[in-house]
């Protein structure tokens, strides 16, 4: 059995440099919003200056609408009271939610 996962595991690994890379947009995934928000959450309660997360945003995110969203997520995540990466992921998650429900209304 563990030969079998093994064996599964390292064709999985060895796959991945061959399959082919495409960027994804965040803005409208809210599992992704969620994510996000947990990481710039355990940035601030690292320490790290709202300064340090925009730019460490900017780099990784550069879609315009996903630098829009993370921007607003990280100022708002700045501005008020701290909250623990998995308190963030399920408010961003759940409101990303309800944004989507009541669109598609």
């Amino acid at each position: 059995m563990k030969r079998a996962v093994a064996t599964a595991a390292l064709a999985v690994c060895l796959a991945q440099p061959s399959m082919q890379a495409y960027a994804q947009t965040v803005a409208d995934q809210c599992f992704a919003i969620g994510d996000i928000a947990g990481q710039v959450a355990s940035w601030r309660l690292h320490k790290k200056s709202k300064a340090q997360a925009l730019a460490q945003a900017q780099k990784y995110y550069k879609e315009a609408s996903d630098q829009q969203a993370v921007t607003a997520m990280i100022d708002r995540l700045y501005s008020g009271a701290a909250m623990t990466p998995d308190q963030a992921s399920m408010v961003f998650t759940q409101e990303c939610a309800q944004q989507k429900k009541r669109a598609a209304q």
